[in-house]
């Protein structure tokens, strides 16, 4: 009896973060992205904060256990429109190659990895790739296409607002959601 009830009280606090607040991101406009070297970053209150030569990214609700950046880390924000409502990336990268990406306000077909989109059935989020699908977790591990293991989780799902800025908005289910390689093999 008593394990069924700490199961229960897991499984609604893990259906609370997935429902929880939505992700911020700012540095990058609808215009222009914000890239560069990481000059220095630091985690304040809860939020993120990376300093570039050309400005200033922070991501508010860092949802990692926050550790020091390799030394020449490379940051990229991009904020691309949606009728919906924008969503926003940050990448984290090693030269050429992403290890860490957080995603604010994906919609339904917003690819989140080589090929799977986020879908929506019920208003619960599913990963999709052709006719294939699956639940999106909490907390799960999915292979790229050159076989490394990425490990992603579900932070929040919440409705997109019906007006912004005195424009018309779709009204649609949203998510954030964050993947990166981890550093040992556990997610």
């Amino acid at each position: 009896m008593r394990a069924s009830w700490i199961w229960a009280l897991l499984c609604v606090a893990g259906l609370a973060q997935a429902q929880g607040a939505a992700l911020q991101i700012s540095g990058a406009s609808t215009m222009k992205p914000l890239s560069g070297e990481v000059q220095s970053a630091r985690l304040e209150a809860g939020a993120a904060y990376f300093t570039l030569a050309e400005g200033e990214a922070v991501v508010s609700r860092w949802p990692l256990a926050w550790r020091a950046l390799p030394k020449g880390t490379l940051l990229l924000t991009e904020r691309a429109p949606h009728p919906a409502g924008p969503v926003s990336r940050l990448r984290l990268l090693k030269g050429d190659e992403p290890w860490l990406e957080l995603i604010a306000g994906g919609y339904a077909g917003t690819t989140v990895q080589d090929g799977w989109r986020l879908g929506f059935k019920d208003g619960k989020a599913l990963l999709v790739q052709n006719d294939e699908s699956q639940p999106f977790l909490n907390k799960m591990r999915l292979k790229d296409q050159s076989g490394a293991n990425w490990c992603l989780r579900l932070l929040a799902i919440h409705d997109a607002p019906k007006a912004a800025s005195g424009m018309a908005q779709e009204a649609q289910i949203k998510a954030d959601w964050l993947r990166y390689l981890p550093r040992k093999r556990r997610c």
